[in-house]
Parts: C-alpha cells; structure tokens; sequence
C-alpha cells in the first residue's frame, strides 16, 4: 500500500471514530466537539498534554468574524502550563489541504483568547460559561503562567512545512505552537501512540556543545557520560518543555515545604556557588546521543535524541522556580547530570524505573510510585472479553461491554475481522458506546464510593489515585466487580443524559456535577442501590431515573450556590467541599419519599451478602456451569442444523463451524464441553437468535420429531406460556427482555406463531437446571 493510499486510509478511519462518537450521543453533538475530544484523547495517551477537557469559545466581532477561538484546554496543578486546542474539522473521504494561511488564522486566534483572558475577558462572561473558569484561573495567576502550548488539530494536511516560531508574551509567557495535521495524527497511530520525543541541539540551541565525561567502557546495553550543566540551561530547558522533561519521573515537584526542597532554595538564593558541592545532581536518559571529540580536545554531547529526567527533576524545577519566583541570580549554579543512553528502547519501561529507585535519595519514593503495574487492568480486559451483558429489553443479542486497556485495541480486534459480515457482527456484540477506558473505570468507581472530589481532579490524577489504592490493596477484579462497574457506567451515563446538552441542559458543570449527584444518591440511599439488578436489566429504572433528573438539579445548585467566591472547578476539587454537600441533605419527609419511590431499585440485604462473599473461582464456575448446560440443552441434531446453516450463510467461520460439530459429538457421547466450546457455543447461540430467530423453529422440530420414537410429541400453548411465566415470577431466573417476551405472548401481542413457540421451548429449556419442571406434554 503506497503512502498516499495508508494515509487515506487513516483518514476514512479517523473520520468513522469521530461520527461514531457524535452519533452515540444520545442527544447529539457537534463534529468538531468529538473531533477535538478524541484527537485530543490521542494526544493525552502519547503524552503531549494531561487532564485535557473539551470547552469551546469563539468570540466573533459584529461583522461575524472570530476574534478568538479555542476547542479545548488543559491547565497543570501548579498553573505553570496552559494547553489551547483549536480544531478544524473538514468533513469528507479525500485528503484536504490547509493551507499556511488557515494556520496563521488558528494561531492568531488562539493568542488573542489568551491576550482576552490576561485583560480581564471573564468579567464579560456569565459565571455558569464552561470558559469562565478557565478565564477566571488564568486571570488571577497570571504570574505564575509560563507557557502556553497552543496545539492547533485538524483532519486535512498542511501545504507545506510550516514551522511557526516560539514568541513571547508579556515578556513572561513563552508560547508554543503544536500543528497536528492528518500526516502527524498518522505518524503518531503508526508510532502506537509513542509521544514525540524532546530534541535539543546543543550547539545550535546555546552556542556550544555540552561538555562531558564518557564511560571508558562501552557495552550493548547502554552508554553512560557526565556532564556539569549550568542552572542557566536547565532552567531554561525546563521553561521550554515543563513536565514533559520528568514524563518518567516517579514524583512531581513537591513544592517548597519538603525539607528538601527549601534547602534547594535556600542554597540558590544564599550560596549559589555551593550548590554543586550539597546537590545530588539529576539522572536522565534518552534514547540516542551524539557525542563525540571536539576539536580542541575532550568530549561533548552535540545532540541528545528523547532526553528524560528520571532522577532530579525537584532539582530542576526548583531552581527554574527559585530564579522566576525571588528573582535569583543563578549564573553561578552548577549541577552534576548522569546521562544514559539507553540502546534498546523497549527495555526503557523497566529499567528506567531502576535507575530512579537505585539512584534516589529524596523524599522516600514508595515502591508503588516506581512501578506501573497493571496487573489489575490485564485482569479487567479479561474479564470484558468473556463475560456477556444481559440483553437489553426487546434484543435477543448479548453484547460486551470492551475494556480498553490501552487506547486502540478496540480498532484492533475490530480489524482482524476479515470479513465485513464478521466486522458487522462485531460491532453488534461489541457496540461502541460500551467502550470505556482505564480512566473511566477510575471517575466509575470513585464516584460511587464517595469520592466525587477525587473525579473533579482530572482523569490522570484521578485515575493516579485510584491505581495507588488498587495497588496498596494488591486487588484484582472478579466477575462480581465488573457486573457493578459496568452498572456504575449505566448510572453514570443515566445521569449525563438527564443533565442534558445544548438548550435543554441543567448548567455548564456536568462534568462536575454528574459525578457529585451519583456519589450524593448512593450517600442518601445508604449504598442500597441494586447494582446487579441494573446489570440484568442494562438500563435504568424509570423512578430512580426521575430521582437522578432531581437531584442532579439540586446538586447543581449547591455547588454554584457554596464555592464562596472561589472557582468552581477549583472548589470541587477539595474533599471538605464534598463533605459540605454531605451536611445538605434534604429534610426527613423529602428523603422518605425518594426511599419509597426506589423500594424496587433496592437490593435484597441477604442476596446481596451471598453474591458479595462469593469468590471469583466460584462465580466463574457458577457461570460456566450454566452456559453448558444452556448449550447441552439444545441437543445435538440442533448443533448439526446450526453448523450446516452457518455453512450455507457464511455467517459462521470454518472455525465457528468446527466448534458445532464438536459440540454435537461432545453431546453424543455424553463428555463434558471444553471452554473453547462452551465460549463459541454462546456467540453462536446469540448469533442465530440475532440473524435467523426462524431457526429455532427448525431446533423445535427436530426436538420433537426425535422424541415420538419413545414418547408422545409436545406442544407449546399458551398454557406453557402462563406457566413458565408464574414459575419465573416466583424464581427470577429468565433475563429482563425474555421475560418480557412471555408477558408480550400472553397479553396476546405476540402470536404463538412456530417461530415463536421454539424460543419458548428454548426458554423452557435454559431454565430446568434451576429447577423449573417441563409440563405434561400433549399427544397430537
């Protein structure tokens, strides 16, 4: 495939993401609104920025023309880093050009939104603006801003190779310019979402190479050389790349209350020419390196490829700190790098949080900050690929609900489907809209157990906070955690949809209060909620719906009404604000009637204690028992019929074929059914229910015609009907929808037509091994 046509590729691709999630919205959304959130979404997982949210704001003169504009924006915890997006969406299958032109436009744009907000552009805006916030933060710690990152997206090409200069604003702000065309979001796809590495040309950038020590002894593994570098280029350094620098750094800067690092800046401002002899130095690593002889003599580093600081980075950005904040002359600070150069790339991960623990003398860095262990989500993507949600209400299709532990593997297991019948059937049994990532499982759970503060923080420290205490626990998921989770979306998405879009909306603080209101229902309700049942059910409940629609309403309100002046973006954040909310709760009556209208929503105390003490062994057990049992119950002339339509559809792979025949045989002779039957046998099961229902029809037949060699032949009539449905009542056992099924039969709306009357025998049949006694048959 040439060039052109992968990049076309990529294209149609990109596009088909970005419709798919505008049109999972339930109550729609702009193009260029997903376009931004999962372009930045792309960028978030590469590295390039962290906790970006989408937040629109255009400002157009009376003649209709935009003064300023931006998509989306990311802001750090210290207020050092500002991130603009502003996006430009073209719609259509051919690769467009944007020309020099449209990005000046872009650039221009952006930095006027930024000149807007530092004159005071909030005081134009309603507090309840989604850019208010933003405006209202950048406005009061101007000071402290020292660089702005304005990324500028598109789906079209460039022209040409644009390169747009760094400036400076306010002589303070150093403003960076990102263009992310199609050949760039392509590159960084192809790269598995590799972040774009930091270059620095030593010679080039300050005049001279840095000057160094090599390792006299080379090995394959690596290359090792120490340099003395002055404050001055690593403060400068740092200006320039902020947090980008220490991305493999294990901590954060801690602030100047650390003893640590006010002795850093107590030596820059006092003694500065000491600063060598008391300080550590830094450890940093980088992928390649040019060094080399010079011509005088001795070596330096002329050029460093991917420079990381892993060790060191509370030196750096103390002593950029120290300068900017006091004002410190810090020409005569010095300070010891180790630089390693690590020759194979993809031993990086692991040994590069080695050289952080061997090397590390600051404030005790944990075992638990070192290590990305993800034995967690490994164990959660498991679980999402074998367990089956119910079917939703009036589908005999079950569907998953896909886990991506790291960004793209839907796209993945979605293209090695080969077939586009095969692509279709797994979109159905995987549908988009229950994708979710390792964040939202973070904002899911959090939410629910009370920690909506934690949520409001941002989805990489949220989910930060959540891997710490997975990880402090040493805990991994079980089938029991993931039905609620999956349950916890459901309400979570409940309640996003209620808070509305556009016109109809509640406010601007959704992503606020829609977290607060779920963390608030489960306070009320005193953890009642019946999660399992949401599971079965995959939907919400009218009237704890309309519960979520009022309090999603007064929660809104409390946290516009109780911020006392401060942001409230920035007040949600704290955990004393959530427990503020705690103390509002509404008066005995007002509650008692919301605990009346959610009786039915509430779980059994004693089931739900069963169900919670059961281990993960015993429910995967449990499961599996009864998935073979369904699938034995069909017999084995019905897997022979099965497997010889499959063949003459296509719509079952030679494979899929195989495992019938297996399946059949395994039923003649009576042997258990391996896993890898009784897993096909259910996809196959949901696959015939979704495309030919008419099938099961043959299944009854074969049934009874093999049953009048020895006995009479059954009959399904309305009476089975009425039947299965008082045993169901009674035991709860059939899923929602086939439940519903029944009671549409015998309301007379649906027609006992063969069709129909083969899935009843099918229904019949799923439930004898939880007790249900078949009836008498009839002879005819």
């Amino acid at each position: 495939m040439s060039d052109t046509d992968e990049l076309l590729t990529f294209l149609t691709d990109l596009n088909q993401e970005i419709r798919a999630l505008t049109e999972a919205e339930q109550e729609g959304a702009l193009l260029e609104e997903k376009a931004t959130e999962y372009m930045i979404g792309m960028l978030s997982d590469a590295g390039e920025t962290e906790d970006a949210r989408v937040c629109t704001s255009i400002k157009a003169n009376k003649a209709n023309q935009i003064q300023h504009k931006i998509n989306g924006y990311a802001l750090s915890e210290d207020y050092e880093t500002v991130d603009l997006f502003i996006t430009f969406f073209q719609e259509g299958e051919e690769v467009r050009s944007f020309p020099k032109s449209e990005v000046t436009t872009a650039a221009n744009q952006s930095e006027r939104f930024l000149k807007d907000v530092f004159n005071g552009y909030r005081e134009k805006l309603d507090e309840s603006a989604p850019v208010y916030d933003l405006a209202q933060v950048l406005f009061e710690h101007a000071a402290k801003v020292v660089r702005a990152r304005i990324f500028i997206l598109t789906n079209a090409r460039l022209t040409s190779d644009i390169v747009l200069p760094d400036r400076k604003l306010r002589d303070t702000l150093h403003v960076q310019y990102h263009l992310w065309d199609l050949e760039r979001f392509h590159r960084l796809w192809t790269s598995r979402n590799r972040r774009e590495p930091i270059e620095i040309d030593f010679e080039k950038s300050y005049g001279k190479p840095l000057a160094c020590l090599p390792m006299p002894v080379s090995n394959n593994d690596y290359q090792s050389c120490l340099a003395i570098v002055s404050g001055t280029m690593l403060a400068e350094i740092y200006e320039r790349y902020g947090a980008r620098l220490l991305e493999q750094n294990v901590r954060s800067f801690l602030d100047f209350t650390g003893g640590v690092n006010k002795g850093i800046r107590n030596t820059i401002r006092t003694a500065p020419h000491r600063f060598l002899a008391y300080n550590n130095g830094i450890a940093a690593t980088a992928e390649d390196a040019e060094v080399r002889e010079m011509p005088g003599g001795g070596w330096a580093i002329y050029k460093v490829r991917d420079l990381q600081i892993v060790n060191g980075g509370q030196t750096t950005a103390a002593i950029f700190r120290t300068q900017r904040q006091d004002k410190a002359d810090i020409s005569t600070v010095f300070v010891q790098m180790k630089l390693t150069v690590l020759r194979r790339p993809e031993e990086m991960d692991e040994i590069i949080p080695l050289i952080s623990q061997y090397a590390n003398s600051q404030n005790g860095i944990q075992a638990a900050d070192l290590s990305a262990n993800n034995a967690f989500n490994r164990q959660l993507e498991k679980i999402s690929r074998t367990c089956w949600a119910p079917a939703i209400k009036g589908s005999a299709l079950q569907t998953r609900w896909f886990f991506e532990r790291a960004r793209g593997q839907y796209k993945v297991a979605y293209n090695r489907e080969l077939s586009s019948s095969r692509r279709t059937a797994f979109e159905k049994q995987n549908p988009r809209k229950q994708l979710f990532s390792k964040e939202m499982v973070a904002k899911f759970e959090h939410m629910w157990n009370g920690y909506p503060h934690l949520v409001a923080r941002g989805a990489q420290k949220n989910y930060s906070e959540f891997l710490k205490d997975k990880l402090k626990k040493d805990y991994l998921p079980n089938n029991v955690f993931f039905e609620d989770l999956i349950a916890k979306a459901i309400l979570f998405r409940a309640a996003d949809t209620e808070y509305g879009r556009g016109a109809t909306k509640i406010g601007d603080f959704k992503f606020l209060t829609v977290p607060y209101t779920l963390a608030f229902l489960n306070h009320l309700t005193g953890g009642r909620i019946d999660l399992f049942k949401i599971w079965k059910q995959q939907e919400v409940s009218e009237n704890l719906r309309e519960v979520i629609r009022k309090l999603l309403y007064v929660v809104d309100k409390f946290l516009l009404d109780n911020a006392g002046g401060k942001l409230v973006s920035e007040r949600a954040k704290q955990e004393d604000y959530w427990k503020l909310l705690l103390t509002k709760a509404p008066t005995s009556d007002s509650r008692q009637k919301m605990l009346s209208l959610l009786a039915d929503d509430f779980a059994d105390p004693q089931q739900q204690k069963k169900r919670y003490s059961q281990n993960n062994d015993e429910l995967a057990a449990e499961e599996r028992r009864q998935e073979e049992e369904s699938i034995r119950s069909l017999g084995a002339k019905a897997w022979e019929i099965i497997e010889q339509w499959g063949r003459q559809t296509d719509l079952l792979t030679p494979h899929k074929r195989g495992k019938c025949a297996a399946i059949a045989l395994s039923i003649n002779k009576k042997r258990p059914l391996t896993d890898s039957e009784v897993e096909n046998g259910r996809s196959v099961v949901d696959l015939v229910l979704e495309k030919n229902p008419q099938l099961l029809e043959e299944l009854y037949a074969e049934q009874t015609v093999s049953a009048t060699a020895t006995a009479p032949r059954r009959i399904i009539t309305i009476e089975d009907v009425a039947h299965l449905l008082e045993w169901e009542k009674a035991n709860k056992k059939l899923k929602a929808d086939d439940a519903g099924f029944l009671i549409k039969i015998g309301k007379g709306e649906l027609r006992l037509s063969d069709s129909v009357k083969g899935k009843v025998w099918y229904l019949q049949n799923s439930v004898v091994r939880h007790g249900y006694e078949l009836p008498q048959v009839q002879s005819v």
